[in-house]
């Protein structure tokens, strides 16, 4: 699954589709395939059809395990070793190897009549079947050994409404070893949130209002919607019918073999028999959906051939009909990545078929069911209205939720523990794969400034978790779909990778699937496999990074006289005050050091506390740079003249390659936080940083440097202190604002672009009036010429959305408000859209903040997007987030019932209202304010945003006088920086 999107970025909004008038159609498939095959039908007459089940008995199905149907995910299993802190799993006495479903849901009522017959292993002598249900009643149960076993009516089950969610089938005897087959009827309902099998808000084929079906089931939401054995190691093949409107098209993990009409104009489709596989991967789409559609070359080699050639695989993207041309680019993105990936790895794509589905109501960014990928809208809505930076973050969660096709389906995680081996490895590939097909992006230099950041800056916490987790319970699984299982494990792969040569550890990887395909693995499993391919000890180097919480800072003291280099590890936390207990662990640390007179990387490696090195190039350098590249996990820290000298080399393109600049800029910026050296010693480095004009990474630090500190000082610092920040903000990104100018030249290379796309956001949050005047003027042509071509290029559109609402007259809050209601009528493209919505949270008006959050919990905002809404608002004023928290508390239980108690996204909403306060007073509000709420959703989250308001108010408390005295310094030389 993609990590879920930050909905505090600007430029990076995830979205739902529009609702709009539906254009002309254009022509394109509108019915699938029908192919011949022959497929059981189930074996059980299935339960009466909805309309058979009045009031009584739909109330007896919802207290039979409760109405809670927002269901989050958790509690799985294994048949191999696994780590968990309850050992909630179900019992093995009885697993399964198929299952042949049977769903007949009714988007009227919400009530779906299910059967599912299950061939399963009795294992050892039971009188009971024990697997997971939720929101489901059982009505009958029989168990088959060639003749009839043993039936059971409904009121043989009971059922755990605990975390648990088991159901348990008491047998009227004991059953004995055998093969048997287990048939079940029962009743569910469709989730009213986005898990389980949901009904989902968007427009048919004629441009009205409708709904369609969509499952989520991972982590833990099959069973919502049939009885099974739901969890990530006990796989089995799957044989799916599903019934539903004659006018939808139904889609599965595997193709259509066959359509039957049935009365009161219904369908049945069935779907051929998949391969062994989790139920999380297992999926669901029916709706009015229209198509495009290629071929790729990814599957099995085609024997005799000669020079081989794979066969072609059909990869399709559906969508509604009035949306069909806006999803070309992910079509051709899905054909390139797919081919890559089989090279890659060097194994076919294992499925008969791809296909992409773009979903309005999508709990996360993508969701990489096997053969059935689905994404938010946003994600594959690329037109030529589309931002650069949403087109590079639509080609990377592509390319990321492909590979899991692999790396997750293929061979799965056995427990969630261990789902840094599905995240962290896609997320690696995705970057990887985006940097092949894109080397003008320079994604890793993106990675390095805001993923790996993210990773840095949550495992320096004490409320950290390692990659490989403990699993505290039900709602803690959706809590570790996180930066550090994302975005470290991606960073600990790159790491090692860099070690081993990608070579010798693609061979490792390759090695690992093949023996793992359809099974289940751990990462023992792929440092052994890594360790064959290299012959270094993986685990030994690595084991230390997966099962320990937290990274080192490496203490840099160099003798350029005499050559000599003595280096120091220690635990890095952003409190800066590590215990001795808290310190004892010795990390494998890949050094890659250069220097002035050695550009090439030596291989030395920190295995001690300490340990003396040479400096490369001896007594001739004039000056040191570790973690070559910033392949390294850690943090590093120079004495004041190593860094003194080094910040000279870091000003100049010509010495130090832009990803090394910038990871001396963001370990700065980390240790100036965590007090191991004085915010002023940060902002000296920002005048020498400058002279990288043309690159946009390194601005980007200096940016959002100056911004946090801002943010971070502005509740307690006198306004000309405040001021004095913006004027530095404003020397910086003022003048490259007005070189760089409105409009992209022909020669602009992707990376001019991004710079000028915020250039002159930054100009204009530090007060820039010329850009903000001009800003104005180009959203006021705009709005009154809708059908006009937009007077500024597209990548600037949520910058003058946002400049309109902050800096303009209150009328323009109305107006972004009337763009994101009616965007065909602008003719915004998807991301600029929900950049209206976010533009809306940028008032300074009080009245309009409060007016925009009830907004967001109206029927015009979808669940998914209402962290938008509060990413803008808590960066767009440092007093607008205090306005929210106030929001906040009064409308919490209506957050809880629109967004469920269970539901990562409240998790998200909650660590985004509280996250940016920066004293210890406002710590301990917030904190005794959740202390009698149930915050299972969020127990990892919440103390973790805490701890982050407690380091930025001891910043603050160390540092103020000292970024005082600086500013006072400088201001007497410039009236404006």
């Amino acid at each position: 699954m993609a990590l879920k999107p930050d909905a505090s970025s600007h430029n990076d909004v995830s979205a739902s589709t529009p609702v709009t008038p539906n254009p002309e159609t254009a022509t394109v498939a509108t019915t699938p395939v029908k192919m011949v095959s022959i497929i059981t039908k189930p074996l059980l007459p299935l339960s009466p059809p909805p309309d058979a089940l009045g009031s009584h008995e739909h109330e007896t199905l919802l207290e039979a395990q409760g109405t809670d149907v927002s269901a989050d995910s958790t509690e799985e299993a294994s048949l191999v070793a696994v780590s968990t802190a309850n050992g909630d799993l179900l019992p093995t006495t009885v697993t399964p190897t198929h299952y042949d479903i049977h769903l007949r849901p009714d988007l009227t009522t919400g009530v779906v009549s299910g059967s599912v017959s299950i061939d399963a292993h009795i294992n050892e002598a039971t009188d009971r079947i024990i697997l997971h249900a939720k929101c489901i009643a059982i009505t009958r149960v029989a168990v088959y050994c060639g003749t009839l076993l043993a039936s059971v009516d409904g009121d043989a089950v009971t059922y755990d409404n605990s975390e648990l969610e088991m159901a348990t089938i008491q047998m009227p005897y004991v059953l004995q070893p055998a093969s048997v087959q287990i048939i079940i009827t029962f009743t569910g309902i469709l989730s009213e949130s986005m898990y389980g099998l949901y009904r989902c808000r968007y427009r048919d084929r004629k441009g009205d209002p409708s709904v369609m079906l969509v499952t989520q089931f991972q982590a833990k939401c099959a069973r919502l919607a049939f009885p099974c054995w739901d969890e990530p190691a006990i796989k089995a093949e799957f044989t799916l019918a599903l019934s539903v409107p004659s006018n939808h098209i139904a889609l599965s993990n595997m193709p259509v073999v066959e359509e039957t009409e049935e009365l009161n104009g219904l369908k049945t489709v069935y779907f051929a028999r998949s391969p062994k596989m989790s139920t999380y991967l297992l999926a669901i789409v029916s709706g009015e959906l229209d198509f495009i559609e290629a071929t790729t070359l990814s599957g099995e080699i085609i024997a005799n051939s000669d020079p081989p050639q794979r066969a072609a695989v059909p990869c399709r993207v559906y969508t509604a009909a009035a949306d069909i041309d806006k999803v070309r680019f992910s079509l051709d993105t899905a054909v390139r990545v797919l081919e890559l990936l089989v090279d890659m790895f060097g194994c076919a794509y294992p499925l008969p078929k791809l296909d992409l589905v773009a979903v309005p109501e999508l709990e996360a960014g993508g969701m990489e069911n096997w053969g059935l990928v689905l994404f938010r809208t946003v994600r594959l809505f690329i037109t030529s209205q589309t931002s650069l930076w949403i087109r590079q973050k639509a080609v990377y969660v592509i390319a990321h939720e492909l590979s899991h096709q692999w790396f997750g389906n293929l061979v799965t995680m056995a427990w969630w523990d261990d789902l840094w081996l599905n995240e962290g490895f896609a997320t690696w590939i995705g970057i990887h794969i985006t940097d092949l097909m894109y080397p003008e992006w320079r994604r890793w230099d993106h990675f390095a400034i805001e993923d790996r950041q993210a990773a840095l800056s949550a495992d320096s916490l004490r409320s950290s978790h390692p990659v490989q987790v403990t699993i505290k319970g039900s709602a803690d699984i959706d809590q570790v779909f996180d930066s550090i299982t994302y975005y470290k494990g991606c960073s600990l792969i790159r790491m090692l990778s860099a070690h081993l040569g990608t070579e010798a550890f693609m061979a490792g990887v390759r090695a690992y699937l093949n023996a793992h395909a359809f099974a289940s693995a751990t990462t023992s499993d792929l440092w052994a496999a890594l360790e064959a391919a290299s012959g270094q000890p993986v685990a030994t180097l690595m084991n230390s990074w997966t099962t320990h919480v937290g990274y080192p800072v490496v203490s840099v003291d160099a003798d350029f006289e005499s050559g000599e280099l003595r280096l120091t590890q220690n635990r890095f936390l952003h409190s800066g005050n590590v215990t001795p207990d808290e310190d004892c662990v010795l990390w494998w640390v890949p050094l890659g050091m250069v220097s002035s007179e050695c550009a090439l990387p030596v291989p030395a490696v920190l295995h001690d506390r300490s340990g003396l090195f040479e400096i490369p190039g001896s007594s001739h350098a004039t000056w040191i740079k570790l973690n070559y590249n910033n392949a390294g996990l850690y943090r590093v820290r120079y004495s004041r003249d190593a860094l003194r000298r080094l910040a000279s080399a870091a000003a100049s393109t010509s010495l130090m390659r832009t990803a090394d600049a910038v990871g001396i800029l963001n370990d700065a910026v980390a240790l100036a936080i965590s007090g191991h050296v004085p915010t002023s010693a940060v902002l000296d480095m920002v005048a020498a940083f400058q002279a990288r004009q043309p690159e946009f990474v390194v601005w980007q630090i200096l940016g959002m440097f100056l911004e946090s500190l801002h943010q971070t000082w502005a509740d307690r610092s006198p306004p000309a202190l405040r001021e004095h920040i913006r004027s530095l903000a404003r020397a910086l990104f003022a003048p490259q604002a007005a070189a760089l100018g409105w409009a992209h030249r022909l020669n602009d290379s992707p990376l001019v672009a991004r710079l000028r796309a915020i250039s002159i956001p930054r100009a204009a949050w530090a007060g820039d009036t010329q850009v903000i005047a001009q800003a104005l003027a180009h959203f006021e042509q705009f709005y009154a010429a809708p059908t006009e071509p937009k007077p500024f290029h597209h990548d600037f559109t949520a910058s003058v959305f946002e400049i309109a609402v902050r800096c303009g007259p209150v009328a323009n809050h109305a107006r972004v408000q009337d763009m994101y209601e009616h965007s065909a009528r602008w003719q915004l493209s998807e991301d600029h859209r929900m950049a209206a919505l976010g533009a809306m949270a940028c008032s300074r008006d009080p009245a309009c903040m409060w007016q925009t959050l009830d907004y967001a919990l109206s029927d015009h905002v979808l669940p998914q997007d209402l962290n938008i809404v509060m990413g803008f608002m808590v960066t767009a004023d440092h007093r607008s987030k205090h306005v929210l928290w106030r929001w906040f508390k009064l409308n919490y239980q209506q957050l809880v019932a629109r967004l469920g108690e269970a539901s990562a996204l409240l998790g998200h909403v909650v660590s985004t209202v509280v996250g940016d306060f920066a004293t210890a007073e406002m710590a301990d509000d917030v904190e005794l304010w959740f202390a009698d709420k149930h915050t299972a959703a969020f127990d990892r989250t919440l103390p973790q945003s805490l701890e982050f308001i407690r380091v930025r108010a001891a910043w603050f408390e160390r540092d103020h006088n000292d970024v005082q005295q600086w500013f006072q310094a400088y201001a007497s030389e410039s009236c404006d920086y």
